[in-house]
């Protein structure tokens, strides 16, 4: 706590005194106001963050990034918002709001790209960590992770001779800290953390400043996971100094061991962070507008982090070239086995049990945020005489030619999965019955003119039913399991009106 690390009266005294300090910008201070009030909604978010096309397009764009690795584009500012939560997407607006104004002042302009290199690096490790951990408060981290050496500008702008130290581009982060401690008598983050508490952010925040640069013994007396989210931050600086350090081997070395001990991450899983880092910072770059690392240091990265675990292993791998070229193919076939596992074998659509989870998750952010949500269920028409005439095989390139055909005339943000054996079930998310009926009869009319499988010398062509659901504005369903039953009743209502028809509950 900072009333365990007081700033010594006399610089106190001066801070206390400087017009020069950073200051919160507006869209911040508006942030930090609506974080406070229990009735505000992710509407009230966006019509904040929407005065502001710059952070609006990071925080768009982070939403695309290896941060939050999605099944589909987002597209939108609602979209974004809506899969970052309320506290995630205030958290993640503060973030920008502040590297936004920071980063622009005329009076930091002559601190170095690398103080916010290191700052960005380290606050996207922190998430990247805290992720790995099974962290919760993910953004939180990720903002103390921005704001862990802010206490450099703050010592910066006092333009007191007394108080300078020497450029950070000369020196590293744990040499600066040991020099501030022995000139200033105390060290940037604590300087840090006064100037969060001046800015009235929450105490969890200018704490966790606090602890971003030792792993202070007050980090025992909290419960596991918040002294995990300590220590992801104690160690997401340390980390960033593997890319931002010329000889990233020494540092590495050092690093191994500690991460093992506290955080219980073995030689092969730290590995796999730091392959995970390194493929999330060109995007993190366009992010925040900023060259992170180049290549050469990339690349430099992971072949020492090779060869520190193989001095460690007991097996021999052959040369660091080959040695990537494993870990991008087994990086591969992971994501290709996920792949895999989400969807259906045959038709390449989602599996049911996938699509539940997406519909689960859908109909909770329509509730949250009182946004429409369609459901249709796609059935084929007497598929059995199909089977029964020309044999299961060709059934199945029906039932293959249907799911591509309503793939390729669908939205880019609709969700299609084969529901059943003849049964496709298709989520329109955002959309009212009346968006969604008519997308729907238009894919109807299309299917009519277009759908067909080739048999020997005939087109083998085939109807269907569509039943169609909506929650939120023509019907309100207070269980995702009557939402599903309504979709399905409409699709019996379009069955028994003799099939080859589009029903609405």
């Amino acid at each position: 706590m900072l009333s365990d690390n007081p700033l010594p009266s006399e610089l106190e005294n001066l801070l206390k005194g400087c017009v020069t300090l950073p200051t919160l910008p507006g869209v911040a201070v508006k942030i930090i106001e609506l974080s406070k009030d229990p009735d505000a909604t992710l509407s009230d978010v966006a019509s904040i963050i929407s005065t502001d096309p710059a952070i609006s397009a990071k925080l768009l764009k982070l939403a695309n990034s290896p941060l939050y690795s999605q099944r589909r584009s987002i597209t939108n500012l609602r979209e974004a918002l809506t899969l970052l939560g309320f506290n995630a997407a205030l958290t993640i607006a503060l973030s920008f709001s502040l590297f936004q104004a920071l980063n622009t002042s005329e009076r930091n302009a002559h601190v170095s790209v690398n103080y916010w290199r290191r700052s960005i690096l380290s606050a996207s490790i922190a998430r990247l960590l805290g992720a790995r951990l099974g962290i919760v408060k993910l953004e939180e981290l990720f903002l103390t992770g921005l704001l862990q050496d802010i206490g450099i500008l703050v010592l910066d702008s006092l333009k007191d001779p007394a108080y300078a130290i020497e450029s950070e581009t000369s020196l590293k982060h744990n040499e600066r800290v040991e020099l501030e401690k022995k000139l200033l008598g105390t060290e940037h983050s604590v300087v840090g953390a006064w100037l969060l508490q001046s800015w009235k952010l929450p105490e969890t925040l200018v704490n966790a400043v606090i602890y971003s640069h030792s792993a202070n013994e007050n980090i025992a007396d909290h419960d596991d996971m918040d002294r995990n989210f300590y220590y992801c931050l104690n160690f997401s600086g340390v980390i960033a100094d593997i890319w931002v350090d010329e000889t990233p081997g020494e540092t590495l070395q050092s690093i191994m061991d500690a991460v093992k001990m506290f955080l219980g991450l073995d030689n092969k899983e730290f590995n796999e962070l730091l392959t995970e880092i390194n493929t999330a910072l060109p995007e993190i770059s366009k992010v925040f507008e900023i060259n992170l690392v180049d290549e050469e240091q990339r690349a430099r990265v992971l072949d020492e982090a090779r060869e520190i675990l193989l001095m460690r292993s007991v097996q021999f791998i052959k040369q660091s070239e080959s040695d990537r070229h494993d870990i991008e193919s087994i990086s591969k076939k992971v994501k290709k086995v996920e792949k895999i596992n989400q969807l259906d074998h045959l038709t390449e659509v989602y599996n049911r049990r996938h699509f539940e989870l997406l519909l689960e998750e859908e109909y909770e952010n329509s509730n949250v945020n009182q946004w429409p949500l369609s459901l249709a269920l796609i059935d084929i028409d007497n598929f059995k005489t199909v089977n029964d005439t020309y044999g299961h095989l060709v059934g199945d390139e029906v039932l293959k030619s249907i799911a591509t055909f309503i793939s390729n005339n669908i939205r880019q943000t609709d969700i299609l999965a084969r529901y059943g054996g003849d049964e496709f079930i298709l989520m329109l998310p955002g959309s009212t019955s009346e968006i969604a009926y008519a997308l729907l009869e238009r894919l109807f009319k299309l299917f009519k003119e277009e759908a067909g499988v080739q048999v020997k010398d005939q087109k083998l062509t085939s109807t269907i039913s569509i039943g169609l659901a909506t929650h939120i504005g023509k019907n309100d369903f207070s269980k995702l399991k009557d939402f599903i039953e309504a979709a399905d009743k409409a699709l019996y209502q379009a069955k028994n009106a003799g099939r080859d028809s589009l029903s609405v509950y």
